[in-house]
């Protein structure tokens, strides 16, 4: 592995917690000065590696590492190093591509005999993307171009991650997205520096296929082989201070998930709608039960209706990595 000179930035503590910059929702750019990766259907993770430990923290900061015993091999590799990488979490489908649906299968396990039983049924793997902190030294303020250039310096393709190939031409690249039925592609500025927390224009994500995070604020019962637990889920987004009702979720649940989920729901239930303005006159007949705005789950479906209402959702699973009062709508 090449040596990289460090970055003359001014040092920092490399165990301080980072906050992921987000991509803004936009169009393919045009013009110069672009570079492009796949967008990962998976979990943002912001890997630390400090005085030969790991620490791997979500974007809500919660400490993920007994989750992905895979990425204890980073120590071994890099270890003699303090870094802090940026990447996702990724897990595949049957058919090889990434699938959030089947990645939260192993987000939220916490007991170290159930995560090795489903890490060897289920692996992960670790896509890297940017390079944070480097040896006593703070690259945040690098541009990317060069944070890129000292992460290929360091990181090389290892058991259970590897490095995200970096594009120039972002159509041909959007070409194998569409060929793929992959999510999207994310536009980075190689001058662009990084904004722990922040989003930027400098920063865009392209997505082919609708999917996005959504606040649950209540749930309707289920009849028939459902009665008795979730029927589908309300949920909405935030814009304004309010809490904006987006329709209801009632397919892409196995059993195991609904009991899980209701569970969830019965311990923060309250009698107050959190939607502003309520939830439609046809959804109060069915007598839903509220909960507090606090679960995000990731949903994909076809399109907006005019109402303001998804259409055909499918719920893909909850995200626990993400905070509930930061979830707007995406254009």
């Amino acid at each position: 592995m090449a040596r990289a000179d460090p970055p003359s930035t001014s040092p920092t503590g490399a165990a301080a917690p980072i906050v992921p910059m987000k991509a803004v929702s936009d169009r393919m750019p045009s013009g110069d000065g672009w570079a492009f990766e796949l967008k990962w259907d998976g979990m943002r993770v912001v890997a630390h590696i400090v005085d030969g430990d790991l620490t791997l923290r979500t974007t809500n900061l919660l400490d993920a590492t007994a989750r992905f015993p895979e990425l204890d091999a980073l120590v071994d590799e890099y270890g003699a190093h303090d870094l802090v990488l940026d990447g996702e979490v990724v897990a595949l489908g049957d058919d090889g591509r990434p699938s959030f649906a089947v990645l939260q299968r192993r987000m939220h396990l916490t007991d170290a005999r159930e995560v090795a039983e489903r890490a060897a049924e289920i692996p992960v793997g670790y896509q890297i993307f940017d390079l944070l902190h480097f040896d006593g030294h703070d690259t945040l303020a690098l541009p990317f171009r060069d944070r890129r250039r000292l992460l290929e310096q360091l990181i090389e393709d290892g058991p259970s991650w590897r490095l995200t190939s970096v594009h120039d031409d972002g159509e041909a690249l959007l070409d194998v997205v569409r060929e793929n039925d992959l999510e999207g592609l994310v536009a980075k500025r190689w001058d662009s520096s990084y904004r722990p927390g922040g989003r930027s224009p400098a920063w865009r994500k392209v997505k082919l296929r609708k999917e996005q995070e959504f606040v649950v604020g209540g749930f309707t019962e289920g009849d028939g082989g459902r009665s008795g637990t979730v029927g589908a889920l309300m949920v909405g987004y935030w814009d304004d201070g309010a809490l904006h009702y987006a329709g209801r979720v009632g397919s892409g649940f196995s059993d195991a998930e609904l009991k899980r989920l209701l569970a969830l729901l019965t311990d923060i239930a309250t009698a107050e709608d959190p939607f502003a303005g309520g939830v439609p006159a046809e959804v109060r007949r069915k007598q839903p039960r509220f909960v507090h705005p606090a679960i995000v789950v990731q949903v994909a479906f076809t399109e907006w209706h005019g109402d303001g209402n998804l259409r055909h959702p499918v719920y893909l699973g909850q995200r626990t990595d993400v905070d509930a009062s930061a979830v707007g709508r995406d254009p």
